[in-house]
């Protein structure tokens, strides 16, 4: 099977800036031919390129233009603070947004108990401080992750990682003690079962076990691992790159439980999922638990890097528990930089103020509207998602659930190369995760007619690849 396709042409401008960059930067980029996009500037869902030429963001840079591109009053708030301090190490110093931003965000974080904030300046910095955490804690080695799972490309993130081999080959030893196990991926299960049917009976609080969780309960935890060494289980409330994959209900509750019994550390990774892109505040609201430790960072300032790790007291605070990281643990020279607080406070204000209910409201309608398509469609084998974090999974054969050839083209293309390319040329910017899934992820500023437009262009792109198949 192999179909024609050719590559989207760049403009002029964009090809004497795409062979400068050539030249000087590192070669190790995820860039595609696919969306050979150079920005000249963005507003709300708009992209305009180099050459003139507007685009629908459906990606929002990796879902971190949440408020979308270049808001105005996160342009407002940045200015404002820019004029009175860039920059003083808040290591060792204090000033007001800093303060006022860890105060809002223990206020939104799930939990109804003390916390305390640290900050720092990308997601995987989220990751190696709540290892570190975890380690210091509870003075045990062992971590429990997900196949599927992506936390970063730092060694931390690379170990905790289970998403594609590619991101951790040549990189090893990677940091020991790292045991995956599976995440609920119920479209594709790994034990070849059916949710609901696959139910078992109920272990804890009278929650049904599932057959993934009890996969590391009865097999990692009988013989590979003892519990009572693991210092912390880390996992994604809806996993990202992976797929954009929903877990079923009983999944979160059931690993809360798992890890309260054995005094196991629970980490949930919020930096793609959270800040309002499900819906809720944090994806992790939609089954009503409450983790030890919380790592957001992506949307949390509209572009401008910070990270957050919200955890508790006891764990972040030697004053409040004996056996929490200490003065001089653990730090950050931009961390909670005066701008990225100021950015970040008015994105959360914006965000809990109207953003959280127009992700849900327009992506509870894309979502119904996916699903109405997949019916009348044999690539689209799955639709899945909460609010703005939408994953569609392509496939050859419903039924079967069969995955297309890795390379659908003459030129070697996968399908998801295809769409992204074929959608770039109508205008619409789409990001692949999984192994055969496309993601939409747009600024929560998203119109209903924006995303009427969006899906209406995917649609068609579809379409034409079904006519070529």
């Amino acid at each position: 099977m192999a179909i024609k396709y050719e590559s989207p042409s760049y403009g002029p401008n964009a090809e004497r800036l795409i062979t400068r960059d050539q030249k000087v930067m590192f070669g190790a980029h995820t860039r595609t031919r696919e969306i050979p996009l150079v920005v000249e500037k963005a507003e709300g869902v708009v992209i305009t390129d180099v050459d003139g030429r507007e685009f629908l963001d459906f990606g929002a840079g990796y879902a971190v233009c949440g408020t979308g591109h270049c808001h105005p009053d996160v342009r407002k708030a940045i200015d404002s603070q820019v004029r009175k301090l860039i920059h003083i190490s808040g290591a060792d110093f204090y000033y007001l947004p800093q303060v006022e931003l860890a105060e809002n965000l223990i206020r939104l974080v799930p939990g109804k108990f003390d916390k305390r904030v640290y900050f720092c300046s990308t997601g995987v910095e989220c990751l190696e401080a709540s290892l570190k955490i975890c380690r210091h804690y509870t003075r045990r080695p062992q971590f429990i992750s997900f196949l599927g799972a992506f936390h970063g490309r730092t060694y931390a993130g690379m170990s905790l990682s289970g998403s594609k081999r590619i991101q951790r080959a040549h990189f090893s030893p990677l940091i020991p003690g790292v045991t995956h196990t599976p995440y609920p991926y119920c479209y594709r299960c790994p034990f070849n079962l059916k949710y609901p049917e696959c139910k078992l009976k109920p272990r804890f609080d009278s929650i049904p076990m599932l057959p993934c969780v009890a996969y590391l309960t009865d097999v990692i935890f009988e013989r590979l691992v003892d519990p009572e060494d693991v210092a912390g289980l880390v996992v994604e409330s809806i996993q990202g790159e992976g797929g954009y994959i929903v877990p079923p209900p009983e999944f979160h509750p059931l690993l809360r439980a798992i890890t309260q019994m054995h005094g196991i550390i629970y980490v949930v990774d919020e930096i793609q999922s959270g800040l309002g892109r499900t819906g809720r505040m944090f994806a992790i609201e939609h089954w009503g638990v409450e983790p030890d430790i919380v790592c957001v960072a992506k949307a949390i300032a509209s572009g401008i890097p910070l990270g957050a790790v919200v955890a508790r007291a006891e764990l972040m605070e030697e004053e409040v528990d004996s056996r929490a990281w200490r003065r001089g643990s653990h730090g950050s020279t931009f961390g909670g930089n005066p701008v990225a607080c100021a950015a970040a406070l008015k994105t959360l204000e914006l965000i809990e103020g109207q953003l959280v209910h127009n992700a849900r409201a327009v992506g509870d309608w894309m979502i119904e509207e996916l699903e109405d398509f997949m019916t009348r469609h044999r690539l689209i084998g799955d639709v899945r998602g909460r609010g703005l974090m939408i994953g569609i999974e392509l496939v050859k054969d419903k039924i079967t659930k069969e995955r297309l050839p890795e390379k659908l083209t003459h030129e070697g293309k996968n399908i998801k190369e295809v769409i992204m390319g074929n959608c770039f040329k109508r205008g619409l910017v789409v990001l692949g995760c999984g192994v055969n899934a496309i993601r939409f992820s747009p600024p929560l500023v998203l119109s209903l007619e924006e995303a009427k437009k969006g899906i209406s262009i995917f649609e068609s792109v579809v379409e034409e690849l079904e006519d070529q198949l």
